[in-house]
């Protein structure tokens, strides 16, 4: 009614929401399925394919848009504003502000990816239509003919949102680095148990909101029995099941850092020392009676591994040539 390019986008903006929702809902219904024989980890994962279905259609949307913002500029004609579209434009804004809190604060709860998407793109369309009500106004009271301009700035958000909410949907589903937080609580849930000297190889793999699966290995006394360990690592995976949402399977480093092999073990951590590319050693143990020893490295990213597991080890022969070594390098995972 208006002649308004802004306008219209901002319509075409708010049905791709509406397909995008729908995307939503049946991917949210999918995620809920139970586990089969071929699928043994359930149908979580599906959210983030959902994801990149959102991110696809906003995409195309803006593309589009943009596309006719450009003839709006090159063939301009002024758009005919009037009261009704004012207030379309004011109830439009608010109802998406609402939208995108709401949608925000659910996701947040939820841990689900879509619904956070959904209300980031929510938020984005309150602003623009802001801006729409903004131009009409310049329009209005100053004659000022801004409608293919703010059309173009519609579509460059609109096509931005898109992209941002399928880089994170692929990086999702690629596999991403802990945050610290996550790490922390993990380790802290993990340490506060009675006779776990250290925890290491810290792996989580995310099976869709709620559904995060993983191991690691933990340090104990090289005396313990099995029914003590049992005990243990039952107890670990159970706090973490309840208070962190994840299921651990948990492996074991017997600790041999004192007696008789405490002076290769210092050796060890001083060769370490000198290589800060080297963040870590840990799940160090000698085998009394074939003299082999192992343990493992975590090497950076962004050096040779292979190269300094060598290293280290002809360093370890040369000061203890008795000795085998059996050395594995581990990522920095967490």
């Amino acid at each position: 009614m208006a002649g308004s390019i802004a306008v219209i986008l901002d319509g075409v903006n708010s049905l791709t929401d509406a397909f995008s929702s729908i995307a939503t809902i049946i991917g949210e219904k999918i995620a809920t399925l139970r586990p089969t024989r071929k699928h043994p980890y359930g149908y979580g994962r599906v959210e983030y394919v959902t994801s990149i279905v959102i991110g696809a259609i906003v995409m195309a949307a803006g593309i589009v848009s943009v596309r006719e913002s450009f003839v709006k500029i090159v063939s301009p004609s002024p758009p005919d504003y009037d009261a009704l579209t004012i207030t379309v434009l004011v109830v439009a804004a608010l109802a998406k502000v609402g939208i995108g809190i709401a949608f925000i604060r659910k996701g947040s709860a939820l841990d689900s990816q879509p619904l956070k998407a959904s209300g980031v793109d929510a938020a984005y369309d309150a602003v623009l239509t802001f801006g729409t009500l903004a131009a009409a106004l310049v329009c209005i009271f100053w004659g000022v003919d801004l409608d293919g301009w703010v059309g173009l700035v519609i579509s460059l958000f609109v096509v931005k949102a898109g992209i941002d909410i399928v880089r994170d949907a692929i990086a999702s589903i690629i596999g991403e680095r802990l945050s610290e937080e996550c790490v922390g609580r993990i380790r802290s849930v993990i340490a506060e148990h009675e006779g776990v000297l250290g925890v290491y190889d810290l792996m989580l793999d995310s099976f869709g909101p709620e559904k995060t699966m993983g191991a690691c290995h933990i340090e104990v006394r090289d005396d313990m029995s099995a029914c003590e360990i049992h005990e243990l690592t039952r107890h670990i995976s159970e706090d973490l099941a309840r208070e962190c949402d994840a299921r651990v399977i948990i492996g074991i480093y017997a600790s041999n850092c004192t007696g008789d092999y405490a002076a290769i073990h210092r050796k060890l951590n001083e060769l370490v020392d000198h290589h800060p590319e080297i963040l870590q050693v840990h799940g160090f143990y000698v085998d009394a009676d074939t003299s082999h020893v192992d343990f493992d490295l975590v090497v950076d990213f962004d050096h040779d591994a292979d190269g300094l597991r060598e290293h280290i080890v002809d360093e370890m022969k040369e000061a203890y040539p008795n000795y085998t070594y059996n050395v594995i390098v581990d990522l920095d995972y967490s």
